[in-house]
């Protein structure tokens, strides 16, 4: 029993990295750049605003002065 609980929680592990290492790329693609002092915080000057992507786990918080900057990078992702 233990020891599929263990490889259960590995490969749930091992799914939330390849989440985080694919949605990087797609945000460094995109034009983002990782904050060095917090690696899950990118950012990107557009309209010449800063626009945040903060991702924590599964979670994504997008940010922008204007909704149609967050639509685009959301339909865009």
């Amino acid at each position: 029993m233990y020891v599929k609980l263990k490889h259960a929680l590995c490969g749930t592990l091992q799914a939330a990295m390849l989440f985080w290492k694919d949605l990087t790329k797609t945000l460094t693609d995109l034009g983002f750049i990782v904050n060095p002092y917090d690696r899950c915080v990118t950012n990107k000057m557009i309209g010449g605003k800063q626009c945040t992507v903060l991702r924590h786990v599964e979670n994504i918080k997008i940010s922008h002065v204007s909704n149609d900057v967050i639509t685009s990078v959301i339909d865009c992702l």
